[in-house]
């Protein structure tokens, strides 16, 4: 039975940020808010990952991307130099997915065997806040069905998605309601807009 769990956007509980982040820890898929779309993911060590790709209907050659609570949790998973550091920084506060050179720590099921990923530091204190509690990084997409628009409440979470997950946490309405513009930083190109 899947469980829902509101969680206050503006001011979050503390006592469900913890609930939430022993849910991570405990390597289970969830879906929860970010600042563009609501996501879909679990530890970024989790056996679960490859069940993602199967809820998703996901071709496994396509990467993820992984959500962390600052920049400096992604730097301990990915190669960020200074340039690197000083661009993200600029931008921490807008929708991007920054694609960097991974370490080791980022198994290949992630990226899909790339030497890179897509590192997101969501604008949101509700998920920032659940994987700081937990020191956990997550796996992160949209919780759609691939090739369906990505959903910006849980209203609009496809049953067959919400079936497929124990924890679905509610925290309204996400802010811009679209995914997050992706940048390649060391080409400086933009993947998507």
């Amino acid at each position: 039975m899947t469980k829902i769990l509101k969680i206050s956007p503006d001011d979050p509980e503390e006592d469900r940020l913890l609930y939430a982040a022993d849910f991570l820890i405990g390597n289970r898929i969830f879906i929860y808010p970010t600042d563009t779309v609501y996501g879909l993911g679990c530890s970024i060590d989790s056996p679960s990952v490859e069940r993602i790709f199967e809820i998703k209907k996901r071709n496994k050659n396509t990467p993820l991307s992984i959500a962390f609570s600052s920049i400096e949790m992604a730097a301990e998973y990915a190669v960020i130099g200074g340039n690197e550091k000083r661009f993200m920084m600029k931008r921490a506060d807008k929708p991007y997915t920054f694609i960097v050179r991974k370490t080791n720590r980022i198994p290949d099921v992630v990226t899909a065997g790339k030497d890179t990923a897509g590192v997101r530091i969501p604008d949101h204190p509700v998920i920032r806040g659940i994987i700081k509690r937990a020191g956990i990084p997550v796996v992160t997409t949209s919780a759609n069905l691939s090739g369906e628009a990505p959903p910006t409440s849980v209203d609009e979470i496809a049953d067959e998605i919400k079936g497929a997950v124990e924890l679905i946490i509610d925290s309204g309405p996400c802010r811009t309601g679209r995914p997050s513009r992706v940048v390649d930083l060391h080409s400086g190109k933009i993947l998507r807009g």
